[in-house]
């Protein structure tokens, strides 16, 4: 199969066939550059799904109004109103509803980046996720978790890791405590190979309080090693003697990543975590006291390439 670029869309969608997922799901096992487009679009995906764009107050729509108007309230894109003239009158209608589509379409772009935009704020652990998983498990240490349950988990902070683009499938999803705090180990498998991934939400942080969720130990205490670290993305701590092995720590949450018989997918699951992480970073940067018009207009700054750093 050639790179299906096209066939992504809709398989990130759900709408493919059973036989094309299966097709597509072996592709993206062994392609590392349709793997990363793939992920690419999740990331984007889950960024515009997180923000609902307020409903716009009379101030934000008059503004939107007036941007829509030519000055001196001639018709757009040189059209001129003919009095008496009914398709005069269509085609200015019509070209003022495209402009205004337009503008709106821009503007609530300009929103979500304006979002994106802010400066990132000091990480915190998130408060509540162990409540919430004590409220949707009922607090069991080593129960299955059925699909409902880790949907709501999902939907209520938790992350529940899939690794589809590395060609992995959901075998079973369990409760478990590592180190005292609440955690879930999701077990994928694909292509004769099984990733378990721990996560957990610590409710406090250090580099030396991130836990190797198999073994509950601090990872400098295991002889973990920390990778270099780039602005923006968790920390990757991987170990000399454990090729198979590898943890992902950020202030929110800690996922520990082990794959068997061997660790020949580890550096893509990883990656794949590690790229999801930084998304939710960005997600929950600092929510600074501003106005819709002040979001959308730090927004339009990154648009147009200005910046939007504030």
């Amino acid at each position: 199969m050639r790179h299906p670029t096209r066939l992504l869309q809709e398989y990130l969608d759900g709408r493919t066939s059973p036989a094309r997922t299966a097709a597509l799901q072996s592709h993206l096992s062994r392609c590392a550059r349709c793997r990363s487009e793939a992920a690419r679009e999740r990331r984007l995906r889950a960024r515009l799904s997180s923000f609902a764009v307020p409903e716009p107050g009379p101030e934000l729509r008059e503004r939107i109004e007036r941007t829509a108007r030519p000055a001196g309230g001639g018709a757009p894109d040189g059209y001129a109103a003919r009095p008496h003239a009914g398709s005069g009158r269509r085609r200015l209608a019509t070209a003022a509803g495209v402009v205004a589509a337009a503008v709106g379409l821009a503007l609530s772009t300009a929103y979500l980046l304006g979002g994106w935009a802010q400066s990132p704020a000091n990480q915190q652990a998130a408060p509540g996720l162990a409540d919430v998983w004590h409220d949707v498990t009922g607090g069991g240490g080593d129960d299955q978790l059925a699909p409902e349950q880790l949907a709501e988990l999902r939907s209520r902070g938790w992350v529940c890791p899939e690794l589809a683009s590395a060609g992995m499938a959901l075998a079973e999803a369990r409760t478990a405590m590592v180190d005292e705090e609440p955690a879930v180990i999701m077990t994928l498998e694909g292509n004769g190979t099984r990733v378990t991934v721990y996560e957990t939400h610590p409710a406090s942080w250090s580099e030396e309080t991130v836990v190797d969720g198999v073994s509950g130990k601090p990872v400098t205490e295991e002889g973990f090693i920390l990778q270099d670290q780039r602005p923006g993305q968790p920390q990757v701590w991987t170990h000399p003697q454990r090729p198979h092995h590898a943890v992902v720590a950020s202030k929110r949450v800690t996922y520990t990543v082990d794959v068997s018989p061997s660790g020949e997918i580890l550096h893509e699951a990883v990656s794949e975590i590690s790229l999801t992480e930084s998304s939710r970073l960005a997600l929950h940067a600092r929510e600074r006291a501003q106005g819709v018009w002040e979001r959308i207009k730090s927004g339009l700054s990154v648009m147009t390439g200005a910046g939007g750093q504030g």
